[in-house]
């Protein structure tokens, strides 16, 4: 039995470089194909490095409206797509989409998804509870409503018998750097600025107007910054300053924006966050996360680690009743196994030295081009806290012929509780059902008569000695693996 490696690789898709859409050669020599847009060049490279194939389009002739020329150089067969590029209209995305379709590809964030995370409509009932209060009325560029229409609109908005401050955007920008102009109301009951305001906006917004005028209610921030983080299904993968203030970089609470990303369904999305003079942190926007722009000098590595193992169909997180097992792409852990928290809640304010070994074995290994997605370590978690009690893993992908290793460790204060238990039933299991492997083991030492009944509840069985170690296995629920190039 043969894996290779490369059929797990999502292709991550880049504009192509418009001023060079053929990069020279040599007289005699065939040109190479194009260069990535030097915008995006930085991105790319993380995406290589972190595993994933890459590919460019024609941005301008999609924009154009030719599709099927945007992506003639996207190598035709099987395989998922992650989008990084320029913001796209709703229905510019739905073409490539198409075109890329035709091409064999599919795009891992649907046409219907893409607009969901990019159009306010889209995303503000599952966020209406964290996310300033709105209202929304369509009309086409060039067209502002009425004055009466505007009226109505705000109405519900704000405190009756109170100044009811507004901010005027469409379904996707503001015009913030025109805020006295064409963004901010004072009050919503003076309806001639508010019918001024809005007039302006459409006017400057001109044909790139999307979908209507949404009407936000205004609600004042601390000057700590807005921070953007970035989620892969579910997960909180990235989070940085917003592109717009680069130099400040808030830490946002997400206690109650993590359950919201997740009840959303959507893969890749970013949002936008500020603290309120309050002290509550607030969801400014939503954003699809395949054109929301990442800060200059911020570390990609982990959004695109991410990206890689979530494109190839394999969990950020594994979770089963009171346990979840969260992924370490080997960015994050690199910190883990110089000993760094790396943003978690560890039970004993660190995480404990086996497992910072295990970490370093995983990053070695990618480093050495032996990482697969999937098949690193994973924190052990309290599913209900989020705090982190060690650590399980493979100790690398299945072999030629589908056999794996698991270890784990747990941090002194979570021992006895019963949580390496269902942590290795979890991920054994997990790694038991896909289809390259044959065998899960795991190995303990002989006088380690905890780890040995922890193996036995979890569902393993004794298969004899090996080099001085006892063996237990599960057995894998495929016989066969088919491999496609």
């Amino acid at each position: 039995m043969t894996v290779d490696p490369a059929v797990d690789r999502p292709l991550l898709l880049f504009p192509g470089d418009p001023l060079r859409p053929r990069r020279g050669a040599p007289p005699g020599r065939r040109r190479p194909g194009p260069g990535t847009d030097p915008h995006f060049a930085a991105e790319a490279a993380a995406a290589q490095a972190a595993g994933a194939a890459t590919a460019v389009l024609d941005h301008e002739a999609l924009a154009a409206g030719d599709a099927a020329a945007a992506v003639a150089r996207v190598p035709r067969g099987a395989g998922p797509v992650w989008y990084r590029g320029w913001m796209l209209p709703a229905g510019r995305y739905a073409a490539l989409s198409a075109a890329l379709a035709d091409r064999g590809r599919r795009l891992l964030t649907s046409p219907a998804a893409y607009r969901r995370a990019h159009e306010l409509p889209g995303w503000y009932d599952t966020f209406r509870a964290l996310t300033p209060a709105s209202a929304w009325l369509p009309c086409p560029p060039g067209r502002a409503p009425e004055r009466a229409a505007l009226a109505d609109l705000a109405a519900p908005l704000g405190t009756p018998g109170r100044p009811r401050p507004l901010v005027v955007k469409d379904w996707v920008k503001s015009r913030k750097h025109e805020w006295d102009e064409a963004a901010y109301v004072p009050d919503a009951d003076d309806t001639g600025q508010l019918a001024a305001v809005v007039g302006r906006f459409v006017a400057l917004q001109e044909e790139s107007l999307t979908g209507g005028v949404v009407l936000r209610a205004f609600e004042s921030f601390d000057a700590v910054g807005e921070a953007r983080v970035w989620w892969v299904d579910g997960e909180p993968v990235l989070s940085g300053p917003h592109p717009d203030t680069p130099g400040l970089r808030p830490a946002p609470d997400l206690t109650h924006v993590a359950p919201a990303v997740r009840e959303s369904g959507l893969r890749f999305v970013t949002t936008d966050l500020a603290r309120r003079t309050d002290g509550v942190w607030r969801v400014v926007e939503v954003g699809d996360g395949q054109v929301s722009g990442l800060p200059a000098g911020a570390d990609h590595r982990p959004l695109f680690e991410a990206l890689v193992t979530a494109g190839a169909g394999y969990p950020l997180v594994l979770t089963a009743g009171r346990v979840a097992l969260r992924a370490l792409p080997p960015a994050t852990a690199a910190r883990v196994a110089d000993g760094e928290p790396a943003g978690f809640d560890w039970i004993d304010g660190g995480p404990p030295e086996a497992t910072s070994g295990g970490a370093g074995i995983a990053v070695r290994a990618a480093a050495a081009g032996d990482y697969r997605p999937g098949w690193g370590v994973f924190v052990l978690t309290d599913a209900a806290t989020g705090t982190a009690l060690g650590s399980i893993g493979f100790h690398g992908p299945p072999d030629a012929e589908g056999f794996v290793e698991i270890g784990y460790d747990l941090s002194p204060s979570a021992r006895g509780a019963g949580w390496a238990t269902e942590a290795a039933r979890l991920l054994a299991g997990w790694a038991a059902a896909r289809p390259e492997v044959r065998t899960v083991c795991a190995l303990t030492e002989p006088e380690n008569l905890p780890s040995q009944r922890v193996l036995e509840r979890a569902g393993f069985r004794f298969v004899g000695e090996r080099e001085g170690l006892r063996a237990y296995e599960i057995d894998g629920a495929a016989e066969t693996v088919a491999v496609t190039a």
